[in-house]
């Protein structure tokens, strides 16, 4: 399935928008449909093309679905081909416990992504891809902020906004030129790895379960998205990789002693890194601009925490903006801090506290063991997860 842009990049540069969104993963996609809905002009921007692979998990957990349905999108799913997700396994050293999930489902990026993108477009947004957005440094408090547009590493013009939002994931690179909007990189920060096989053998991973495969430097988590095919996003200590010369041979390390099965298509796979994952800006808010998603922090996504995160984020985020564009001030920044903090700091602890966890064999197989006897016991951490 394949997007087109709605406007070409002059036309972008030519008319002022309310809101510009720079990112079409679901913080920004969702952001953009909640602002089209209101009646403001708005510009959705990509750099990529669409469809396209993204390094990720492919897991909505039910905050996920029920912010999703709250808005009108939940038929959504359905009609992608979303797989029901009902279990989640950890191996361990050949061990392995299974709890149950509270609800959930199973999508790959490449058609969840676009599926949102046309909704946006749908609901009225503009939608301009293949396009990089620098956002201008302003030294001054302004009526309206302005972002180089650029095709080809080539300036192909400026466009003006009232309000910008940031949503262009790790690092954030819309932001480069921006001072105070540094990410603060945890020291022991793992790399995230992905790649997606088309199944020939559909036992060795059976849908309706996310698999996590646990290793002293790094966890591989795995699962079946629509079309018989299997998603793999990983994340791994970079001396591992470094040790295993190179991220592919790192996940097969990983999958072999944990005891999870190595299937033919992942020695053939390609494997796609990203930045250090274990980020956060630390104020993600400033004059006129919005930062959110993974652009504002990193959530460790064991059952779908991160695309959670970022769809209710832009939910909370369109609630604001009519109200910057009326008025901004110092009064509503402070308004975003607290409702990021709220959606974000609790789960950003729990998640973290799980990772830090992981790295501890003994703690993972006495954990296995508690699980793997007494499922009851995992309940409340995932319940706690996916609230």
């Amino acid at each position: 399935m394949t997007l087109t842009s709605s406007l070409n990049r002059e036309a972008a540069c030519a008319q002022n928008w309310d809101a510009i969104v720079i990112g079409a993963g679901p913080a920004g996609a969702v952001a953009a449909r909640q602002l089209a809905q209101q009646k403001l002009r708005t510009l959705l921007i990509e750099r990529k093309t669409f469809p396209r692979y993204k390094v990720c998990g492919c897991c909505l957990n039910q905050r996920a679905i029920n912010a999703l349905n709250q808005i009108g999108l939940g038929q959504l799913l359905e009609s992608a081909g979303a797989v029901p997700l009902n279990q989640f396994r950890m191996q361990y050293h050949g061990r392995e416990a299974v709890v149950s999930l509270p609800g959930g489902l199973a999508i790959s990026r490449e058609v969840f992504d676009t599926r949102l993108v046309q909704s946006a477009m749908e609901a009225g947004a503009e939608f301009l891809q293949d396009t990089t957005a620098t956002i201008i440094d302003s030294a001054e408090k302004r009526t309206s902020r302005t972002v180089d547009l650029s095709y080809q590493g080539q300036i192909a013009g400026s466009a003006t906004a009232k309000i910008i939002l940031a949503a262009d994931g790790l690092g954030h690179p819309s932001l480069q030129n921006c001072p105070g909007f540094d990410m603060q990189v945890a020291p022991d920060s793992r790399i995230g790895v992905g790649a997606a096989f088309k199944l020939k053998n559909l036992t060795s991973y059976p849908a309706g379960m996310i698999h996590m495969a646990i290793h002293r430097s790094g966890y591989v988590g795995l699962v079946r998205v629509e079309e018989e095919s299997l998603n793999l996003a990983a994340a791994i200590d970079r001396d591992f990789i470094k040790e295993c010369a190179g991220p592919a041979a790192a996940v097969l390390q990983i999958l072999r002693e944990s005891g999870s099965p190595v299937l033919p298509e992942m020695t053939d796979g390609s494997f796609k890194g990203t930045l250090p994952v274990t980020r956060r800006t630390l104020r993600p808010v400033g004059d006129r601009l919005f930062v959110l998603g993974d652009a504002a922090g990193y959530l460790e996504p064991f059952t779908g925490e991160g695309m959670a995160n970022a769809i209710t984020e832009a939910m909370a985020v369109a609630q604001l903006v009519p109200e910057g564009l009326r008025h901004w001030d110092s009064a509503l920044e402070q308004k975003w801090l607290s409702a990021h903090y709220s959606l974000t700091e609790g789960r950003l602890f729990w998640c973290r506290w799980l990772a830090r966890l992981l790295r501890s064999p003994t703690a993972i197989g006495w954990g296995l063991r508690l699980f793997h006897r007494f499922p009851g016991m995992a309940r409340p951490i995932v319940a706690r997860l996916n609230h």
